[in-house]
């Protein structure tokens, strides 16, 4: 039976994070879910063809869902952080605070529209991303 090796170990990066271990979830095919230990390469039984993968822990933090074809007898994936989308949050939080400088905008609005669009962004995109390893 083929399997995948899921590594996450670039995710938890301060003291604190380590300590406060989390346990990530892997979704198969919407059927079943795998536990992901972060710092460990962990070993996950699949059945070869088509399957649809989606790495989570909450609502926010989780990867978009990607369609894996498993032929080989082990297949190498590495969780990182989805750098382009915290690069489009970094950029909104830049202009959020350009537009609080200026006098005559509201406040307010402006920091509940951009946290708003922020949210939607990780709601759709996700915190994760989900890479296969070439060899």
């Amino acid at each position: 039976m083929p399997k995948i090796i899921v590594e996450s170990k670039n995710i938890l990066r301060s003291r604190v994070a380590r300590k406060n271990i989390k346990i990530y979830k892997l979704r198969i095919n919407d059927e079943r879910t795998e536990d992901i230990m972060p710092n460990v390469k962990n070993e996950i039984a699949m059945d070869y063809g088509k399957q649809t993968i989606q790495v989570y822990n909450s609502f926010f933090e989780k990867s978009p869902k990607k369609i894996i074809d498993v032929n080989s007898e082990t297949q190498e994936y590495k969780i990182t952080l989805h750098y382009k989308i915290w690069l489009i949050l970094s950029l909104f939080h830049c202009i959020m605070t350009q537009l609080i400088i200026m006098q005559n905008i509201n406040r307010a609005f402006v920091v509940i529209s951009i946290t708003m669009i922020e949210i939607a962004i990780l709601i759709y995109f996700g915190a994760f991303e989900l890479k296969e390893v070439k060899k």
